[in-house]
């Protein structure tokens, strides 16, 4: 997941305010604060209450409509029951979850009965057919654990998905970092300088068996300014307009899925589609994998997520953009400007295309240099699948990282970073295009991420 809050706490303040802040500390300390939504912990004062509120809700796979004694009589300043009232928050809260299909765990505080259905508004009626939680609050904190214990369990039997991931062990690795410089040269024109230095990030290498790795490095939370000024050569309005995203942590795969990464995850269980085992043009176990769907890259990520017991996902298109750039703010992560040299391409930005350097198919996976994050090959290559729908422009944008799935075309799916049959400037790090998310061809791959793990 990005930052999605995946359980939804629905209560009334005048009811059970501090008890719940108990509940989302319990819930937190189990499943991440990202995956717990709590009004008063999770929304800042200058968002818009109803639209972050339903924004939650559809973020969500699980609502607990906690229920304390005075739960459903409370009043308004007229002397009606608020539950009577269409505007009444928390009955708008829990008929979006029933009308989603979300799923609904009443929990009972200290001995509260059940609301009767002819207690509750029609809209929320099939609340009253729901099996409750009894929660002890009062007198012993090892019934309060117990019962919440025991709606850990629940949650986790009827989405298995919200089980945390077992702890990763993070490691260091070392690697080079190229930087391209254009000076002026000293008979006119212009020369390229190239400047390296070694850089040091941490990695987990996830080990499926037989010599087969799948090795993720961890990507820092921070700040970013997506897309391209207008000044940036060869840019487009869809990169457009500019605007800071903020973004988690979280792990990205340090190359694209290669063909015998592919060949091996394949060969696990099916979830909802068969896999073809060697769909590629370009044969080689180090080559990326290419000639597969979005869909067949969506079923690739829940094998592995089967398999390991951890949330391997597409990356949302400003996660992939964030961890290309690794802090840079030039058109590519190296710098200005770039030749067949530094990335898999065609041609270069001067418009020599075909050169002698030009490939004419895929490369081994970490033949280029690595941005300042430790990931290569972002720049050409194979286009990479994002998991957003797409959009024409950035206007109304996400800010927090999250895939733009709302909107836009969900006909169409983002794809990044260019490939060997790219010019250079469809290979920048603001460059982004899109495809049908069942059409395939050999210059399109991907690379997974997950959340941001505990450590051992």
């Amino acid at each position: 997941m990005t930052s999605k809050e995946s359980i939804f706490i629905s209560y009334r303040r005048s009811d059970s305010q501090d008890v719940v802040g108990r509940i989302d500390d319990y819930l937190t300390d189990h499943f991440g604060r990202e995956h717990v939504f709590l009004d008063r912990n999770s929304i800042d004062y200058e968002a818009a209450f109803p639209d972050r509120l339903k924004q939650a809700m559809q973020d969500s796979k699980v609502v607990l409509v906690v229920i304390g004694s005075t739960w459903s009589s409370v009043q308004d300043g007229k002397g009606r029951r608020r539950l009577e009232s269409p505007d009444d928050w928390v009955r708008q809260e829990i008929a979006l979850a029933l009308e989603l299909g979300l799923v609904v765990i009443p929990v009972l505080l200290d001995g509260t009965n059940m609301p009767r259905l002819g207690e509750l508004p029609q809209t929320i009626q099939k609340l009253a057919e729901r099996n409750a939680i009894d929660l002890v609050t009062r007198r012993s904190t090892n019934l309060f654990k117990a019962g919440m214990d025991e709606i850990i369990n629940l949650i986790e039997k009827r989405v298995p998905e919200l089980r945390p991931a077992p702890p990763m062990t993070l490691q260091p690795f070392e690697f080079e970092v190229v930087t391209l410089q254009i000076q002026a040269g000293l008979f006119g024109g212009k020369q390229v300088n190239r400047q390296s230095q070694k850089k040091t990030a941490q990695q987990h290498i996830e080990d499926l068996g037989n010599g087969v790795y799948c090795e993720m490095v961890s990507i820092p939370g921070g700040s970013f300014i997506m897309g391209a000024p207008a000044s940036e050569e060869s840019s487009e309005e869809n990169e457009r307009p500019q605007h800071r995203v903020t973004v988690q942590p979280f792990l990205m795969g340090k190359y694209a899925v290669t063909q015998k990464l592919w060949q091996t995850v394949a060969g696990f269980p099916t979830v909802e589609h068969d896999l073809e085992l060697n769909p590629s043009r370009f044969k080689g176990d180090q080559r990326p994998v290419e000639q597969m769907s979005w869909f067949d890259a969506v079923e690739f990520c829940q094998r592995l997520s089967s398999e390991t017991g951890r949330n391997y996902r597409l990356p949302s298109e400003a996660e992939w953009e964030y961890a290309c750039r690794a802090g840079t703010t030039t058109p590519f992560h190296f710098g200005e400007t770039v030749t067949v040299e530094w990335l898999n391409c065609i041609g270069s930005l001067d418009g020599d295309a075909p050169k002698s350097g030009y490939r004419q198919r895929t490369t081994d996976v970490g033949s280029f240099p690595a941005n300042a994050f430790g990931l290569f090959d972002m720049h050409g290559n194979v286009w990479e699948w994002c998991a957003d729908h797409w959009h024409d422009n950035y206007t109304n944008a996400p800010i927090d990282g999250s895939a733009w799935v709302t909107g836009g075309n969900f006909e169409l799916r983002v794809r990044r970073g260019g490939s060997w049959f790219s010019l250079p400037w469809s290979c920048r790090s603001a460059s982004r295009v899109f495809l049908s998310p069942d059409l395939c061809n050999p210059y399109i791959g991907f690379r997974v991420v997950c959340s941001a793990p505990r450590t051992l």
